[in-house]
């Protein structure tokens, strides 16, 4: 009989031990709660438009910065205008990098309007481009914009480019909507800049964008040969989905670019455009961000807030942004 129940003892350990496996243990302050991944290892980039501007005060910057950190944000971008990195901008701009850095994220900058041969949020010429209208041509809308044949402009992005590498220390550069798109010297000028920044800096990480109803660029961009990450922007909507401010849905973009670069050996980049949409767009927004997310891609970017909602929604419109940016790197977003 005893001989029958001598294993007893043992049976209720490993009950015990099984058991208290499964007991959720309570977490630690702080740990973020992972889930299922979708793209394991992209670099997710948060595209910050102008934190150098006087009416953002370091703290408020802090707390978008930490956030961007609580949902697995790799690198965050910002626009940067020539005259701002040696005018009244220049010591704001120091002190964001040093504030993005000390919390682990890359900094990448965009060259905003430069000569205007590319995008980026703010508008406007540089007093460089007013001051020196001998280089100037013409877009198709009558618009001005340097000739990047000319070795004043190619003169011009070298100063930028080594002041922003050697004494900003910037990680990153990223070739927002090269323009006018039909001028391919513009794509070969932008090509030959990023060669030189890697000149200085060897491990510095350079991506460019097309705008996305550009999408006969493709075999421009196979030809491209000193960037680490090429794509397109395109709007987080249905097709049918009309909106005040028409681009091509990142659906149509993806599908345009991802299978050529791959097939070339090259890194994928899409900016995820949640961008311009106003309240009547919300539903629309909220059913395709799961989807717009879960493409497959190397470097993908976010705009941490660029919507036209009204206050009411805007906390709607946000969250979901961030819920959705969180997912790719598996983590549980909380509010």
């Amino acid at each position: 009989m005893m001989r029958k129940f001598r294993n007893i003892p043992c049976l209720l350990i490993l009950v015990l031990v099984m058991a208290s496996s499964c007991i959720r243990q309570p977490k630690e302050k702080g740990m973020k709660a992972l889930l299922p991944t979708k793209n394991k290892n992209v670099l997710v980039n948060c595209y910050y438009y102008a934190p150098h501007n006087h009416s953002m005060l370091a703290e408020h910057i802090e707390t978008d910065l930490k956030r961007m950190v609580s949902i697995g944000t790799d690198i965050v971008t910002f626009c940067l205008q020539e005259e701002q990195m040696y005018n009244w901008h220049q010591q704001r701009v120091r002190n964001f990098i040093k504030q993005a850095h000390d919390l682990g994220l890359k900094v990448h900058v965009i060259p905003n309007r430069w000569a205007g041969l590319l995008a980026g949020w703010l508008d406007g010429y540089s007093k460089w481009s007013i001051k020196n209208k001998d280089t100037w041509m013409e877009n198709k809308h009558n618009e001005p914009y340097s000739n990047p044949l000319d070795p004043k402009v190619a003169e011009l992005y070298k100063k930028h480019l080594k002041f922003m590498l050697e004494e900003l220390q910037v990680d990153g550069i990223v070739w927002d909507e090269p323009r006018p798109f039909y001028n391919l010297d513009v794509f070969w000028f932008l090509d030959e800049m990023s060669a030189y920044a890697k000149s200085i800096r060897p491990e510095v990480v350079i991506s460019i964008f097309a705008e996305s109803s550009c999408l006969q660029l493709g075999e421009t961009f196979l030809r491209l040969k000193h960037m680490d990450y090429l794509g397109s922007d395109g709007h987080i909507r249905s097709e049918s989905h009309k909106m005040h401010r028409m681009k091509t849905t990142i659906f149509e973009a993806h599908k345009t670019f991802y299978e050529p670069l791959k097939k070339a050996g090259k890194k994928t980049f899409f900016l995820l455009e949640g961008q311009r949409h106003r309240d009547e767009d919300l539903q629309n927004y909220l059913v395709n961000l799961d989807k717009a997310f879960s493409l497959p891609m190397d470097h993908l970017m976010y705009y941490y807030s660029a919507h036209e909602m009204s206050i009411e929604n805007e906390k709607i419109f946000n969250e979901a942004t961030w819920k959705a940016v969180a997912s790719v790197k598996g983590i549980e977003y909380k509010p």
